[in-house]
Formats: structure tokens, sequence, C-alpha cells
């Protein structure tokens, strides 16, 4: 499934439901197309803000993308221009402000429509972070840096790479080894590390010498380096490659699923993680005690959500629940993820939404 493909072709829903907290921030209306133009309707299909748009886009923060012409602007939930089509891309707010493009840079604006930040950036991260946004300046082989919402350098661009802060902390690579500062810029912890990912559930993942380990805030290595490659943390545990192999572990190191996999969601959702069997190139679910809880029958799968997760099985997409029975028969060509009790599904370049029974909600349509 091609979420590029999905967002282009019709409804950029984006990652609505990359997390419960993203999720909560998305309004109950859904962006739809009538007649090569682009509306909104609820979650029941009634029409609330009539096709009149080129592109729509999500609500985020109680604000919408949208284009008309060639331009990006903003609408509230009624469906009234916050802030009129200027952009040549837009993303969705965040906390008040969002990132546009100008001419090829980039920028910020808050909600009134006001320029904040100039656009002037190379490249630039879409939200601030512990009240800071990462930018670069210089072209491809620039410097990276971060402002504060003023568009005032809090760390100068300095890094050859960088992450965006977490936990107060932010991985910045100096020439070619990685290191955490903190909003001074101050170095918190040594560059020394190969690699280094961004702080979560208060464990960094590093990479010395090849391997991948763990270490806390203080940069004492809790979990040694071992790994041929290392995910985030989340509710206490990681997706880990051990040799050729995927597994979770504990935050001991300890492997509360043995590496058997040859690939596996970054985090479990809603109780389970997906898992490949290359014997049998498919995909199937996990508990978090490493049960197979849903046999590996599926070519793609996505996580769960809302007690529901997208499959697809001999070339069609479909929706099942939690003891992997299809409660939407696999007869779409492709679809989404339920989010406010209803998904997104095409049939032969038509979208539409359907509810859990699998009932149209909204028809198939260009």
């Amino acid at each position: 499934m091609s979420l590029h493909r999905f967002a282009t072709m019709i409804l950029l829903l984006g990652s609505l439901v990359a997390s419960t907290a993203h999720a909560q921030a998305v309004t109950d209306l859904f962006p739809i197309r009538q007649g090569g133009k682009f509306g909104y309707m609820n979650a029941t299909g009634k029409v609330v803000i009539q096709p009149q748009f080129d592109f729509a886009d999500r609500f985020a923060d109680g604000v919408a993308p949208v284009i008309i012409g060639r331009k990006y602007g903003y609408i509230n939930p009624q469906g009234k221009f916050l802030i009129n089509p200027q952009f040549d891309y837009a993303w969705h707010f965040a906390n008040g402000i969002a990132m546009v493009l100008v001419e090829n840079q980039f920028g910020y604006i808050n909600k009134q429509g006001t320029i904040i930040v100039k656009p002037q950036f190379d490249s630039a991260s879409k939200e601030f972070r512990d009240g800071l946004a990462l930018v670069k300046i210089g072209g491809p082989f620039g410097k990276w840096g971060f402002i504060n919402n003023q568009g005032k350098y809090d760390i100068n661009p300095q890094y050859a790479a960088a992450l965006e802060f977490s936990g107060g902390m932010a991985a910045v690579r100096l020439d070619k080894t990685w290191g955490y500062v903190n909003r001074t810029g101050t170095f918190v912890i040594e560059a020394s590390f190969d690699n280094a990912r961004s702080f979560a559930d208060g464990f960094a993942a590093v990479q010395i010498n090849g391997k991948w380990g763990f270490i806390d805030t203080t940069g004492k290595l809790q979990i040694n380096v071992q790994f041929e490659d290392a995910r985030e943390f989340r509710d206490g545990v990681a997706a880990v490659q051990f040799k050729t192999k995927w597994g979770y572990i504990d935050k001991r190191g300890k492997f509360v699923v043995n590496p058997q996999y040859d690939a596996v969601s970054n985090h479990f959702s809603d109780g389970l993680a997906q898992v490949l069997v290359k014997d049998t190139e498919a995909w199937g679910y996990i508990d978090r005690k490493g049960n197979m809880v849903i046999p590996p029958t599926f070519q793609q799968t996505t996580s769960f959500t809302d007690g529901v997760a997208a499959v697809r099985s001999a070339g069609k997409w479909g929706f099942i629940g939690k003891d992997g029975k299809f409660l939407v028969n696999p007869i779409f060509d492709d679809a989404e993820p339920f989010v406010g009790g209803i998904a997104a599904v095409e049939v032969k370049e038509k979208w539409g939404y359907i509810d859990k029974t699998g009932k149209y909600v909204w028809t198939l349509s260009k």
C-alpha cells in the first residue's frame, strides 16, 4: 500500500493513526472528493463543507490545509479561510504553528497567517519539539541548527546531521561521531558514537563499532552493544535485530520475544505487533509474550487501531479483528486504517469510506 500514492490521488490522511495523541488532534471531518473537487464530510457521511477545493487535507489542531489553484491555504471546520491560499506547500498545524514552503524555502506561520519565521531554510522539521525546531542552511552539504519560535537561533547551525529534540536532548553529529546536546547546545553526552537515535522511554539506541546498544539519559550504557539494528523503546520494549532475525527486548536487555522474525513493526499497537515470517513470505501478529495470535497469512498489514487492522490478502485489502477473522472481506485495491470509526478504501481509482461492517458511509467517487 502506498500512502504517498493514496495522498496524491485523493485523501492525504497522512499518519492519522501514528499515535493516539495524533489521532486525538484530528477533527471529526474527513476529506471527500466529488466531481473532481474536494470537500469534507462528518463520520456519518453528511457533507459539511461542500466540494470546492482542488485538494483538501485532513484537519489537525482545528484547521486543514487546502489547495486553490496551485497555492495552499488553511480553512476552519466551517470551511472558511483562516489563511488565504499563498503557499507553495503547507503542513499541518501543531501547537499553533505550521511549516510552509515559499520558493523552495521553509518557514513557519501562526494561525493568524502571520509569518513568525521567515522562509529561509533549505530543510526544517515540521514541528517544534521542546520549543525548538531543527533547521538546515547551506544546501545539500549545509549545517543543521535549532531555532526558537521567534526564528532566533538557540543553537547555531554547526552539525553535519541532527535529530529533533526529545526528552530535553537532541542527537547531533560532529563530522563522523554522534552525541547529545541540551537546549543551549552544550554536549551532555559526548560525541563518541558511530550513530544514534532519539531518546524515548528514557533510553536511546546508539551504535559503536557497527553494533547497537542502549544508553540512559546520563550516557551510561545500560544494554550492551550487540545488535545489528535497534529501534526506539515504547512502553518498555524495543525492536532489535540480532544477527539476521528480529525480536523485542525489555529495558534489562532481555528478550521478551526471541529473535526469529525477518521483519517486525517498530512497536506494539493495541497489544499486538506485526511480524514477517520469511518461510511463508507472509505477515502475522504476535502479542507481547511472543505468542502468534494471528497466523502469518497476509501479504501486507497495518497496525491495529480501535481493534481493527487493514490487511492485504490475495492482492486485495480488507479488515480483520483481533481474532484474525475478516470483519470486512478483502475486496479493495487499497485501504487505510480506521479513524473515528470509518476507513478510506479504493476500488478502481475511486475512493470512499466504510464503517466496520463494510457499509459505505461515502460511496466510491472521483
